[in-house]
């Protein structure tokens, strides 16, 4: 991990979610009222038995508090002292916001029949804050490069229409990826006041990150939130350094 800096701005307002009404919370100087995961099975997986997964919540987390959605997002509210509300895709029926969802067949094995019907759900909810969490079931055989440019375009384009939000797009996490992660880094160039790419390699180095069915554990989701904390932290001018995101270490003196 590394340290942003010495300085610490915040810029803390209140609010109050009831439904889909806010008041205006603050992080830094990033509206976060609503806060988006798109992702895979990292961001969102449901029970599968017979792989031994029992959860409803980012694989492989030992509970869903301690997956990185959850872990991030606990690490914003303990600055804001606001409540971001989460709720996942259920695994039956399609009630509440699904702000936490599963993208793998729409955006990464569908990139080529991508089309904003299929998150307008998630649109409605004109999130503040995005993650777009993504890359490693994209097949590789007979992968279009160019044709994932143009879908991974159009989502960020699709956000960006919907509520203009911040949006954070993550390199591949459980291996390397060079040639996603530089499309991706390239659509975030086209509008880098409102979008960043998040390099997160760090967690491939370490085999002790991995937990269940080649997934994060505990460990590993909380590199992973980690290091994704630090970077909406900056891009909100909240220089603090590589802190834990967990809310019991959120008033950690200054490093």
């Amino acid at each position: 991990m590394f340290c942003l800096g010495l300085t610490v701005l915040f810029h803390l307002g209140q609010s109050v979610v009831l439904g889909q009404e806010t008041t205006g919370q603050k992080f830094g100087d990033l509206q976060a009222d609503r806060i988006l995961f798109l992702g895979n099975s990292l961001t969102l997986h449901g029970p599968k038995p017979e792989i031994e997964w029992f959860g409803n919540w980012g694989m492989a987390a030992s509970a869903q508090d301690k997956d990185y959605v959850h872990l991030l997002t606990a690490a914003i509210d303990a600055r804001t002292k606001g409540k971001l509300l989460l709720e996942p895709t259920p695994v039956t029926g399609n009630e509440g916001v699904e702000n936490i969802l599963n993208i793998a067949n729409i955006v990464e094995r569908g990139y080529a029949t991508y089309e904003v019907s299929k998150i307008k759900k998630q649109l409605g909810w004109k999130a503040d804050i995005v993650v777009v969490q993504c890359g490693e079931n994209v097949p590789p055989k007979d992968f279009d490069p160019k044709a994932f440019d143009n879908a991974f375009k159009t989502l960020l384009d699709d956000l960006k229409t919907a509520s203009n939000p911040h949006i954070f797009v993550t390199g591949n996490i459980l291996w390397a990826n060079p040639e996603l992660d530089e499309i991706k880094r390239r659509v975030c160039a086209e509008d880098p006041a409102h979008r960043t790419f998040v390099d997160i390699t760090d967690y491939a180095k370490d085999i002790s990150d991995n937990g269940p069915v080649g997934h994060p554990n505990d460990k590993g989701m909380k590199l992973i939130a980690d290091t994704l904390f630090v970077v909406i932290a900056k891009k909100g001018g909240v220089h603090r350094g590589a802190l834990s995101p967990s809310a019991e270490h959120a008033d950690a003196p200054q490093r």
